[in-house]
């Protein structure tokens, strides 16, 4: 009997060891999952540069544009007393005209009668003082002399206001300019209405586009090139921002702010007002000194530098900077002949 119940026993021990190694193998008996390969090794392909070599040569920085010619002389007419109606004008553009020829007529509004009545004002005093010199009357005489004088005032100042309805040229010259009137359109005293220019001097004005930085390096008697038809002329400087006369016009003090009056050498005869012209102004020139391209040059919050590639290893380099146009910039400081700078 003790001998059965120890086999039992066995058994059972048995059974439980079986299942603790089971439980101890865990997934044991599941099928077993590929560890995942790593991935293939492949060579990093080599960064291509376009660079470019620093080297010395020269640099010009300029300006460029184009100027138009136009009168040095220009004489602006307008009535200064009063305005009025227009009666006639007398000239259109292009017309050539002498000093003192009649440009615009206004209507004379009754001074042509009163001019009249001045004149016979004039008479009647002269006569009563003639006779007041025959009767030697000294005191008749005073006052007839007093009497002429006062007519004489207002027949001159009825003639000056009859005189100034009419604007008249005040030098010879081209019209280049009529206001847009015809009778019997009003005219206000002071609006320009006819332009007189002498075409015998003509000089270049070239007016920047915008807002040019470059024209603050340009001064008055620099020298520069015109470029007309085919014909290079000399010329120079005469008028910068700088140097423009004081105006009270806001529009003309607009026009000053960036514009450059260039006096030719020799104006040929051909050039009618108005022609364009290409202008040229060498403001700085250095020869032999290290330049590279604009875009070579970086910039970060005000720092300047480059990129050198050295062999394969990449460096950055603050530089000072020269001169600098549109393509291209001189290195003063931080760079060397030879070396290959890295564009962007």
């Amino acid at each position: 009997m003790s001998i059965k119940a120890n086999k039992s026993w066995t058994k059972v021990h048995m059974v439980s060891i079986s299942l603790s190694l089971l439980i101890m193998s865990g997934c044991s008996l599941l099928p077993m999952q590929e560890e995942p390969l790593a991935p293939p090794l492949v060579k990093p392909v080599k960064q291509n540069y376009t660079t470019v070599e620093a080297k010395k040569g020269s640099i010009v920085s300029s300006v460029k544009g184009l100027g138009a010619f136009e009168p040095v002389n220009v004489v602006y007419h307008q009535f200064k007393e009063d305005g009025g109606k227009i009666k006639q004008v007398l000239v259109k553009a292009g017309d050539i005209v002498k000093k003192g020829d009649p440009l615009i007529q206004l209507e004379v509004e009754g001074l042509d009668i009163e001019i009249k009545y001045k004149q016979l004002d004039v008479e009647k005093a002269k006569v009563g003082l003639e006779t007041a010199k025959l009767d030697r009357n000294e005191a008749q005489m005073k006052l007839k002399l007093l009497e002429l004088d006062i007519a004489q005032i207002q027949y001159e100042r009825t003639l000056n206001k009859l005189q100034s309805r009419q604007l008249k040229a005040g030098m010879d010259g081209q019209v280049i300019f009529v206001a847009d009137v015809e009778p019997p359109d009003y005219v206000e005293p002071y609006r320009v209405l006819v332009s007189v220019a002498d075409i015998t001097q003509l000089r270049v004005a070239y007016e920047s586009g915008g807002t040019d930085l470059q024209l603050s390096s340009v001064m008055v008697g620099m020298e520069a090139e015109i470029e007309w038809e085919d014909e290079t002329i000399n010329a120079v400087v005469t008028q910068t921002p700088s140097t423009a006369p004081i105006t009270q016009d806001q529009q003309q003090r607009e026009r000053n702010a960036k514009l450059l009056y260039l006096e030719l050498e020799k104006v040929p005869e051909q050039v009618e007002i108005g022609d364009f012209a290409e202008i040229m102004i060498v403001t700085k020139k250095k020869d032999n000194v290290l330049v590279l391209p604009a875009r070579a040059l970086r910039t970060f919050l005000g720092r300047n530098y480059v990129q050198l590639l050295d062999g394969e290893r990449i460096t950055e380099l603050d530089v000072e900077v020269g001169i600098k146009t549109v393509t291209e910039v001189e290195i003063m400081n931080g760079l060397e002949e030879g070396q290959q700078i890295i564009l962007p």
